[in-house]
């Protein structure tokens, strides 16, 4: 019989490591105390972004930057597997300016970019409404840059569930685990709230609620939610091409079209707990912010708003690896406002630690009691 390796957690983290295992010939037990792909995973953009990582540099952004990459043959695989489609497409992205501080900022980012092989083109207002009609006429200068993808969340989700059910993989909803079970420092199994299950590993995945899991463990892990607030516009497909950015003093704007014309605007980024409810401020800074890019958005429907929690860690980098100490217990999560983009190295690295394998990156700056890094990933 195969080793039976848990995860707790079936957010789009959670359930990428568990398409790997299979994938390794492990069949794993899915566990979640809600419904798999509910928090994080279904609230997320979905962009699949170079822009920010490239401020940090270091192993964050080619940690980024590989997942970046493995997201084409990756998604094409998942639909094909699954027959639904993750909506993988290479939109690339506008970042929009409207000030001369602005533009400078813009600037600073196409050197940090630039540093990396990576670059973009600027257009004129001109040439930026030729290609995005939908732009506001006020843009003083656009930053073109091809290295944007996205995904559509929750299709990512539903594409890897329907994977894990066609391979009979034991997926439990509404299943909360109490405590783990350990003899010294190996791990035996978990205790439920439907009783305990015994398993050779453990990977702990549950997203903004990691740390009150881990410290069942003796584990101190650093880690906060923070709340985004999001608008759903309904549009026309095609009406926009490129996700949008807009940086200013107030905050970040940014609007993803997806492929059915929806348009999601996002984010607040906001430092309030476990409260994962929208508020009128939060809301209005949305759409304020997501009309001046796009003034028809204001004769558009809203289909819906909500909010999700990002977990946070020490630094904004993500805790990957084992739990020191103790043999057969992993950590993933702290993705903080990269779980989608990361979501594709994720599922390999830590499926390659599990299974016994190297994994492909060096996972030591993402070692769960590291000192924080200097540069920050948030």
């Amino acid at each position: 019989m195969g080793r039976r390796i848990i995860i707790v957690g079936g957010g789009v983290i959670g359930l990428s490591i568990a398409e790997q295992l299979l994938r390794r010939g492990i069949t794993p037990i899915v566990l979640d105390r809600g419904v798999f792909a509910k928090e994080a995973s279904w609230a997320g953009a979905g962009f699949l972004d170079l822009r920010s990582v490239a401020r940090v540099g270091g192993a964050l952004f080619e940690l980024c930057k590989k997942s970046y990459d493995l997201f084409p043959e990756w998604t094409a695989q998942l639909k094909k597997d699954s027959g639904v489609d993750p909506e993988y497409q290479n939109c690339g992205s506008y970042d929009v300016a409207f000030t001369e501080a602005e533009e400078s900022s813009i600037r600073q980012m196409e050197t940090n970019l630039k540093t990396f092989g990576l670059t973009g083109r600027w257009l004129t207002p001109e040439k930026a409404l030729a290609l995005e009609p939908q732009l506001s006429s006020q843009v003083r200068s656009i930053f073109s840059f091809e290295h944007t993808s996205q995904v559509n969340p929750p299709p990512l989700s539903r594409a890897l569930l329907k994977v894990l059910q066609n391979a009979k993989a034991d997926l439990r909803e509404f299943e909360q685990v109490d405590d783990f079970l350990l003899k010294g420092k190996q791990f035996l199994g978990v205790r439920t709230n439907k009783g305990i299950i015994d398993a050779d590993g453990v990977v702990i995945a549950t997203g903004a609620w990691s740390a009150p899991l881990a410290e069942k463990l003796n584990v101190q892990l650093i880690s906060k939610p923070y709340r985004g607030q999001v608008v759903m516009y309904r549009g026309q497909p095609k009406e926009l091409k490129h996700i949008l950015f807009h940086t200013s003093s107030t905050g970040i704007t940014y609007l993803v079209p997806r492929m059915d014309g929806h348009v999601y605007a996002g984010s607040t980024l906001e430092d309030v707990g476990f409260d994962k409810s929208t508020t009128p401020e939060g809301l209005e800074k949305l759409k304020t912010g997501a009309v001046r890019l796009v003034p028809g958005l204001a004769q558009h429907l809203i289909e819906e708003t909500w909010a999700g929690l990002r977990p946070g860690s020490i630094d904004g980098w993500p805790y990957l690896g084992p739990v020191t100490g103790l043999d057969g217990v992993w950590i993933a999560t702290g993705h903080y406002t990269h779980g989608i983009s990361l979501s594709a190295v994720t599922g390999q690295v830590m499926a390659q630690l599990v299974n016994g394998e190297r994994p492909w990156v060096d996972l030591a700056p993402f070692a769960i009691n590291r000192a924080p890094h200097p540069a920050s990933g948030l």
